[in-house]
């Protein structure tokens, strides 16, 4: 996947419900500045992978598909590209 970008590709994956239940936890999901730095990007990535973000409760749609998965990991491949 070529070109992936913060504005148009990464954050529209992330829910109103997933923004404010991250920030409550100090993780600014909607923040390009906190996401591309390389421990912040790598640190949701890893929770994406494990499947326990987002969650289910609160509202939460659950993990994130593949694609999904596999869209973000290419984002931060490509050098976190606003």
């Amino acid at each position: 996947m070529a070109d992936v970008s913060f504005a148009k590709d990464i954050l529209p994956l992330f829910t109103e419900t997933d923004i404010d239940h991250m920030n409550d936890q100090g993780v600014m999901l909607s923040d390009y500045d906190y996401m591309k730095a390389p421990d912040n990007a790598a640190g949701v990535l890893r929770t994406l992978e494990e499947g326990s973000m987002p969650p289910t409760w609160g509202g939460g749609d659950g993990a994130w598909s593949e694609d999904k998965v596999a869209l973000f990991r290419s984002w931060v491949e490509g050098g976190y590209k606003p």
